[in-house]
């Protein structure tokens, strides 16, 4: 395999050190919605089996805490979660793909999560599974384009999104916001899967259009405008079948791409269409792939507690650390609430004997930068074109304090 041979990227927390890595991956995958119902999950285990099926090692994550569907599409017995020797889950395996799910470590429980504890579970489900090493990790996002968005954006190093959505106008709208966000979070848009497109009658071969509305044409005008491929999902009664029991993976029932007895049908050459063009996009040499391109923007940390911006197509500019500390826009700088600055930039800016400690890069899109001062921020990449004059539009930095998040 071709994807085998990219270079592999850690999966865990921030900061970690190269040799105290435990798990990596050539690619990750985000399967996401903006809204529920349009059968993202049935997607993201279709996609994550059809690739295992052409030999690659392949990782599923359910971070859906509140409603994960996991553990309804891949039944497996009652088995107790377990933890290593060094404390991380261990994930479970069917059929040759390693699954984990909020929903395999409390299996049949109701989620009522107050939102500290719920980002520690997420951050934890990111971070604190050792996969191994995988060919594909495959994500399955929460619907909407919430907080998990941003914490998996500022934790891991995503290849590509794939957004699901349905050909109506409701779901036309939500693509519209989660296209603005992979953008914000610099998460490559890879393809758009419109599910339940068709019907195709087994009695007489004709397919049949489920929806008719205006957003049968103009999902894929605006897809195209955006350079963003299309893959039109047939609705099929078998693929929404799950098992209410158990079932050995030898058997190969499910999921649906696993049963012999499906193949031929119009969904599974879908699936084997999208698991081909996802591939495709992943070893072409123009897709964007994250990491060393020279289209991203990067800090580097420079003698002295220097900063160096190197802006799309190469050049390098300098910045200021005291400048940078000054737009810090976290909590402790900025009232979330008012907009009041609680900080004195005058101050700051004036500080030149102010320097940076630390340079981390967080996911696709931001940087946490310490300084001498104490004070830590998370810098969205696209703030640093703006302070270095790299980018025209105007662009709101967002930094904050790496424990409280960004944005």
């Amino acid at each position: 395999s071709f994807l085998s041979q990219l270079p592999p990227k850690p999966i865990g927390a921030p900061g970690t050190k190269p040799q105290d890595t435990h798990s990596t991956a050539k690619a990750v995958l985000l399967c996401a919605s903006g809204k529920g119902g349009v059968g993202k999950s049935t997607v993201s285990v279709n996609l994550a089996y059809t690739l295992a099926g052409f030999g690659l090692e392949v990782g599923l994550l359910d971070l859906d805490v509140y409603g994960p569907s996991l553990p309804e599409l891949i039944c497996l017995p009652s088995v107790q979660v377990m933890l290593n020797a060094a404390g991380r889950i261990v994930p479970l395996d069917y059929g040759g793909v390693a699954l984990m799910s909020w929903g395999y470590i409390q299996p049949g429980e109701a989620s009522t999560i107050r939102a500290p504890i719920f980002a520690q579970i997420v951050s934890q489900l990111l971070t604190g599974v050792e996969w191994g090493n995988l060919d594909v990790l495959v994500v399955d996002s929460p619907p909407g384009t919430g907080d998990v968005l941003l914490s998996l954006s500022q934790t891991l190093t995503i290849d590509g999104a794939i957004l699901v959505t349905t050909c109506n106008n409701i779901s036309f709208a939500d693509v519209l916001k989660g296209v603005q966000l992979f953008e914000k979070v610099e998460i490559p848009p890879m393809l758009v899967v419109a599910n339940m497109a068709t019907f195709s009658c087994e009695q007489c071969g004709h397919s049949h259009e489920l929806f008719t509305d205006s957003a049968c044409t103009k999902l894929p005008k605006f897809l195209e405008s955006q350079g963003i491929g299309l893959v039109r999902m047939p609705l099929d009664p078998l693929l929404s079948m799950t098992p209410d029991r158990p079932i050995p993976p030898l058997a190969r029932a499910y999921p649906f791409v696993r049963n012999s007895d499906n193949e031929g049908r119009p969904s599974w050459a879908a699936f084997n269409e999208l698991a081909r063009r996802v591939l495709q996009q992943l070893l072409a040499p123009s897709s964007g792939r994250s990491g060393g391109s020279s289209d991203r923007v990067t800090l580097k940390l420079r003698a002295g507690g220097a900063l160096e911006v190197r802006l799309r197509g190469g050049e390098l500019r300098a910045l200021a650390p005291c400048e940078l500390r000054a737009t810090c826009r976290c909590a402790e700088c900025v009232d979330d609430m008012t907009g009041e600055v609680k900080i004195d930039k005058v101050r700051i800016r004036a500080d030149l004997g102010l320097r940076a400690t630390a340079v981390e890069p967080r996911g696709n899109y931001a940087v946490s930068v310490s300084f001498s001062d104490g004070h830590c921020s998370l810098v969205a990449l696209r703030a640093l074109e703006r302070l270095t004059g790299g980018e025209s539009a105007s662009v709101v930095p967002a930094a904050a304090r790496s424990t409280a998040g960004a944005w």
